[in-house]
């Protein structure tokens, strides 16, 4: 895929969204509301076999949970809040990042977070002898939660609707109220609300751990498959005096390229296009090719 199919540089000339952005998005939020009905009409089946049983998964080596609870719900009481509120939060933050990162990235990032988040909440469960089941999306929403925190702190939301809060604070106070708990349980108390807390903090120190070391898949793996085509390519060039004459820019290292276009990207979405010099155009150029034979 190059530069300009993605979503926040197209065209060469006009920013613009694709009409097709969140489509990960979309498509994880039905199969939450898939499972979620299917949790209704067969809860005791469906929910027994997906939900993140500690016992279970540590002991009868169901690994298969550590994945699938992220996409099962509480079904009790009137209104489903709990699926509610997680599809709410992934369609509004997590549709954005999937026009950063593209589809593919996305949807690693998300269904990792959802691993880890259940690994946090098993590390806790393992430590505690505590063999009560986790469910639901929520460790994965908090990673796509923190790390569109990381790149907007000041975004305001709306708390209930009426309370204006930015971002930055928001996540405060979730990793404050998930951590309390948690503490208290390492303490000897105990689980009253029901929340499972470890999923959150995993999800959450995902999220962030993600963008700070820079953690994407794309560039993890694309180094490691590309580096002997890359050392091939890069000789040729070297030794081809015609295709070295002709190159206007020489572009740096995989990972280094990369870094390259996210900050140009990011100079666009916050000036504009018109602020990128010749130079920054030609990377964007370079690098959109580039892409295009991976």
């Amino acid at each position: 895929m190059g530069i300009y199919d993605r979503d926040y540089y197209r065209n060469n000339t006009t920013l613009q969204w694709w009409s097709q952005t969140g489509a990960v998005c979309r498509w994880l939020i039905t199969a939450n509301i898939a499972v979620f009905v299917l949790q209704l009409f067969f809860p005791d089946t469906v929910t027994g076999w997906l939900q993140l049983s500690p016992r279970d998964t540590l002991d009868k080596f169901q690994i298969w949970r550590i994945l699938t609870y992220a996409f099962c719900h509480d079904t009790r009481g009137g209104l489903p809040l709990h699926i509610l509120f997680n599809m709410l939060f992934l369609w509004w933050f997590g549709k954005h990042l999937e026009g950063m990162y593209g589809s593919k990235e996305f949807l690693r990032f998300y269904l990792t977070a959802a691993v880890l988040a259940g690994v946090a909440f098993l590390a806790l469960a393992f430590t505690l002898g505590d063999p009560t089941p986790s469910i639901g999306a929520s460790g994965a929403v908090m990673a796509v939660m923190m790390l569109y925190t990381l790149y907007y702190p000041r975004e305001q939301i709306y708390v209930m609707f009426v309370i204006p809060l930015e971002l930055r604070w928001l996540m405060a106070a979730y990793v404050i109220f998930d951590l309390m708990p948690v503490l208290s349980q390492l303490g000897g108390g105990r689980n009253t609300d029901g929340v499972a807390n470890a999923a959150h903090l995993g999800g959450l120190l995902y999220g962030f751990c993600y963008k700070w070391y820079d953690l994407r898949f794309d560039r993890l793996l694309g180094t490691r498959t590309r580096s002997w085509s890359d050392s091939w390519k890069q000789w040729r060039r070297r030794h081809d005096p015609a295709r070295r004459d002709v190159r206007l820019y020489h572009p740096p290292e995989a990972v280094n390229l990369d870094r390259e276009v996210d900050r140009i990207l990011a100079k666009i979405t916050a000036e504009g296009e018109a602020s990128l010099t010749d130079t920054e155009r030609q990377v964007l150029k370079t690098a959109s090719q580039k892409y295009r034979q991976r």
